[in-house]
C-alpha cells in the first residue's frame, strides 16, 4: 500500500471572523455602529484614529429648517462633514409608519396597541380590551398586532421575548426551522449550559450551522426598544439623509461622530520581535485580522448603504416628493437586481436603518411595498387603496358605488382586482358598504 501525505491549508477561521465582523457591523443602526467603532479603537492595538480636524477652524453646530426641501449652498458646505442629528421620539417614528401602513379602523387599532406598549416595546395588554374599546373582533386586533411587529424597530408589539426574537430573525436572516426551535425551546438552557447543550440535543446537525444560528441570535434585540434611550423621550439618529435638490436628490450617509480609523504604521514590526511567544503571536495575528476586517467592513457598510439608498430613491422619487399615495411597488428582489447584491444583504442593510427625507424620518423598510398587476405595469396596494377612497369620496351619495362597480371602474383604468379584494381594502379603510353610505332622499 502506498502512503501519501496531503497538506491542506484551511482558511475557515479567518473567513468566519471576516463574516462575523461584516455581519455585525452591517446590521447595526448608526448609534450602535458608532459605539462599536469607538470600542474597537480602545481594545484593538492595531487600530488608531485618523484625526482630520483643522485646529484653525472653529466648529459650531448648525441647525437647519427641515420643512424646506431646498438648502442654502453655503450652509451645505458648512455641514457636509457634520450633518445635523434629527431626533424624533419613538412614537413619532411609529406613528409615521402606521400612517403609511394602515388605514381606517386598522390605523385606530394600531395606535391603541403602540399606546399600550411597555417600556421594553412588548404588548402585554389583553387583546379583548382593545377589541371592546373599538368595537372590533379580537381576531382583527391580533391581525394588526402581527403586522405591527414588522415595523421599525422590528419586533415591536410582540407578546414575549421569544416572539420578538423570532420576528427579528426571520426579518434579517429568513425562515429557519432549527433557529425557530432553538429560540422557542432552548434559550434558557443555552444561558445555563452553553452551546454544548445544543450540540448534544441536535447531534444530527452540523456544529457550524448551530454556531452560525447562535451568532445570528446574538445580533438580535430581546426587547425591541433596547437601542433607544431609557428616558421617556426615546430618540433615533438617521443613518442616511435624502435631500431634494429640485431636479435631483442628494444622498449622504450620516458619519457624524464615527471615528475614521486605520492600521497603526509599525504593526509589521511587532511580529519580527523574536521574544514573542507563539501564543502571543497568535493573539496578535487574530487582532490584526480583526482590525483589517473592521476597516473593510466599515467601507463596505457605507458603500452598500449609499448604493441601496440611491436605488430606492430612484424607484420612489414621486413618493418622496408627493406623499404616500405615490409609493410604488418595490421588493427586496427589485433592489437586489438593481445593485447586484443578494436579497439577504439588502434585507440586513435596510433593517433597523432610518432615512431623513422630505416626507420626514422613515425606516428604509417603509420604501418597500407590495403590488398588484395592471395592464400598464404594477401598482402598490397603497395606491389602489387611495384610488378606492377617492372614488368613494367623489361618488353620488344618492347612488353610492357598490364594490363591483368599483371593480369595473378600476378595470377600465387597467387594474385587475377581485371584488373580495376591493371589499377587503374598503373595510381596511374603515369605509362602510354602499347600502350604509346611501343618503335617503
Amino acid at each position: 500500500m502506498k502512503h501519501t501525505l496531503t497538506v491542506t491549508i484551511k482558511q475557515k477561521p479567518i473567513l468566519s471572523l471576516v463574516y462575523r465582523i461584516h455581519l455585525t457591523l452591517l446590521v447595526k443602526p448608526k448609534l450602535e455602529f458608532q459605539n462599536t467603532i469607538k470600542q474597537e479603537l480602545e481594545e484593538n492595538p492595531f487600530l488608531e484614529e485618523v484625526l482630520t480636524i483643522d485646529p484653525k477652524i472653529e466648529y459650531e453646530p448648525v441647525v437647519k429648517d427641515l420643512t424646506s426641501r431646498y438648502y442654502d449652498e453655503e450652509d451645505e458646505e458648512k455641514i457636509r462633514s457634520n450633518r445635523l442629528v434629527y431626533k424624533p421620539t419613538l412614537m413619532d417614528i411609529l406613528e409615521t409608519q402606521i400612517d403609511l401602513e394602515f388605514e381606517g379602523i386598522e390605523r385606530e387599532i394600531a395606535y391603541e396597541i403602540v399606546g399600550n406598549l411597555d417600556e421594553k416595546g412588548l404588548f402585554k395588554l389583553p387583546l379583548e380590551e382593545i377589541a371592546k374599546k373599538l368595537n372590533v373582533s379580537v381576531e382583527k386586533v391580533e391581525e394588526v398586532r402581527k403586522r405591527l411587529r414588522y415595523l421599525e424597530p422590528t419586533g415591536i408589539a410582540s407578546r414575549s421575548i421569544e416572539e420578538a426574537l423570532l420576528v427579528q430573525y426571520e426579518d434579517k436572516y429568513g425562515k429557519d426551522e432549527l433557529a425557530k426551535k432553538i429560540i422557542k425551546e432552548d434559550l434558557p438552557h443555552i444561558a445555563t449550559k452553553g452551546k454544548e447543550y445544543l450540540y448534544e440535543k441536535y447531534k444530527d446537525v452540523d456544529k457550524e450551522k448551530i454556531d452560525k444560528i447562535l451568532f445570528h441570535i446574538k445580533t438580535l434585540n430581546p426587547y425591541p426598544t433596547i437601542n433607544f434611550s431609557s428616558e421617556i423621550q426615546q430618540y433615533v439618529e438617521p443613518d442616511v439623509y435624502i435631500y431634494d435638490k429640485g431636479d435631483s436628490f442628494e444622498i449622504v450617509v450620516n458619519e457624524t461622530g464615527i471615528p475614521e480609523i486605520k492600521l497603526i504604521n509599525p504593526y509589521k514590526r511587532l511580529f519580527s520581535n523574536k521574544n514573542l511567544s507563539p501564543q502571543a503571536k497568535e493573539f496578535l495575528m487574530e487582532k490584526l485580522n480583526k482590525a483589517k476586517g473592521i476597516i473593510e467592513a466599515i467601507h463596505q457598510r457605507k458603500e452598500n448603504l449609499l448604493k441601496i439608498t440611491k436605488a430606492i430613491v430612484k424607484k420612489q422619487e414621486e413618493f418622496l416628493r408627493k406623499g404616500k399615495e405615490f409609493l410604488k411597488p418595490l421588493t427586496l428582489k427589485d433592489i437586489a437586481q438593481e445593485v447586484g447584491l443578494h436579497e439577504s444583504t439588502i434585507s440586513r442593510t435596510v433593517n433597523s436603518k432610518y432615512a431623513l427625507t422630505p416626507q420626514g424620518l422613515l425606516p428604509l423598510k417603509a420604501f418597500f411595498s407590495t403590488k398588484l398587476q395592471t395592464s400598464s405595469g404594477d401598482v402598490s396596494t397603497e395606491k389602489v387603496k387611495y384610488m378606492i377612497q377617492e372614488l368613494i369620496e367623489n361618488e353620488d351619495k344618492k347612488k353610492p358605488l357598490s364594490d363591483q362597480a368599483i371593480v369595473n371602474i378600476l378595470k377600465e383604468k387597467g387594474i385587475k382586482i377581485a371584488r373580495r379584494t376591493v371589499t377587503k381594502y374598503r373595510e381596511e379603510l374603515g369605509i362602510p358598504d354602499s347600502r350604509t353610505r346611501r343618503i335617503k332622499v
